[in-house]
């Protein structure tokens, strides 16, 4: 006996919508625990003024970065407090990066994607800075670090609607440093899904 396609269809029509809305929840709710994990903490930080901004259309890239002191040992209060130190090498505005990962796995979103801040000389206009807090020259990024790294990575590329190539700081032209530091396994953050 051949069965009609149309009763076919109309019999499991309700399992492919039951399916469709499964997909669409778990889609919103994998959207969700990322967005949740990122603790905007932009105007928290201490700044002394603004950074120029641009269109997020200008965003062509992700850079990442570690902060060169043991893991740990200091926060990002304590980054942002040095790098608007009129005194200090920096003098900016605001904190230099975009985002900060502690070693347990904690993001912090510490200027706006439009901001063009000053992390990596020949790509503040069209990159975006992640630092990773620890000494990864002598140090290992923990496995949280790397777990939420990626995560920030796959949300970034998903909020921009484009796959942005990941860089080490070093590997950007004009840049003479060992930044993000050896241990850092670049390979490990690019080509993301």
């Amino acid at each position: 006996m051949i069965i009609p396609v149309v009763d076919t269809v109309k019999k499991h029509k309700k399992w492919f919508v039951a399916g469709a809305i499964v997909l669409v929840i778990f889609l919103v709710l994998r959207k969700l625990k990322i967005m949740t994990m990122i603790n905007d903490i932009i105007e928290k930080l201490p700044h002394r003024g603004e950074y120029q901004q641009r269109s997020t259309d200008k965003i062509d890239r992700i850079i990442i970065h570690h902060s060169a002191s043991p893991a740990g040992k200091f926060t990002v209060y304590d980054f942002a407090r040095w790098h608007i130190d009129p005194k200090g090498r920096l003098n900016a505005p605001r904190i230099a990066y975009h985002f900060c990962i502690d070693p347990d796995g904690t993001v912090y979103q510490t200027n706006k994607l439009t901001s063009m801040s000053w992390h990596t000389i020949n790509a503040n206009a069209t990159g975006i800075g992640i630092v990773l807090n620890g000494n990864f020259e002598t140090e290992q990024p923990s496995d949280a670090q790397r777990k939420s790294l990626k995560n920030l990575i796959k949300y970034i590329n998903d909020k921009l609607n484009k796959k942005l190539p990941v860089y080490g700081h070093k590997e950007i032209i004009g840049n003479s440093t060992a930044c993000p530091g050896r241990n850092v396994k670049l390979d490990e953050f690019r080509n993301l899904s």
